[in-house]
């Protein structure tokens, strides 16, 4: 485990703790997921909005998609109140869109709260710009009962292979 996922994990457990205080009441680590539960979910130990690091080294170009950075994590807790709800389902699927175009987003999921999972690198992102990550327990575009609510995190994807110079853009080259 790198130093950024052991603090994305704690800055998420901190998160779950401030909002048991402001009456949120956090569920247990690994606490299986049930129906008609409340939840919210987390992008690098952050709630409401996060930055997700990318690796597209070469030149950005609008919509252009690439690999999100390695040990970056993606968790869900239970909450008394929260924005997200199960709905009559006991898995909390999670995945970022936009979508590269024609392509199903890669999802996580969660069948337990408390535990946050990697990203995989099978996951294409924008390498820069606006997005969202979606926490639902119902699967991408899949027709679903009545009843769940999605929690969805404003993402900002800041593309690392490339950094600002006087003339324009550098790479990075490792």
């Amino acid at each position: 485990m790198n130093v950024r996922s052991i603090a994305g994990s704690v800055m998420l457990a901190f998160a779950v703790i401030a909002l048991m205080g402001a009456g949120g009441e956090a569920a247990a680590a690994q606490t299986p997921i049930a129906p008609q539960q409340h939840f919210v979910g987390g992008v690098n130990g952050k709630q409401g909005s996060a930055v997700v690091d990318t690796v597209c080294p070469g030149p950005a170009t609008k919509h252009r998609t690439g690999p999100v950075k390695k040990g970056q994590t993606m968790a869900v807790a239970r909450m008394a109140k929260g924005p997200g709800d199960t709905g009559r389902f006991s898995h909390i699927y999670a995945w970022f869109q936009p979508a590269p175009a024609g392509a199903k987003p890669v999802a996580l999921t969660f069948t337990q709260y408390g535990g946050s999972q990697r990203i995989p690198s099978s996951v294409r992102v924008l390498c820069s710009g606006q997005g969202e990550a979606v926490f639902s327990s119902c699967p991408y575009l899949a027709p679903c009962a009545a009843g769940f609510i999605p929690d969805t995190l404003q993402v900002t994807f800041k593309n690392v292979a490339v950094t600002p110079s006087r003339g324009g853009v550098r790479q990075h080259l490792r």
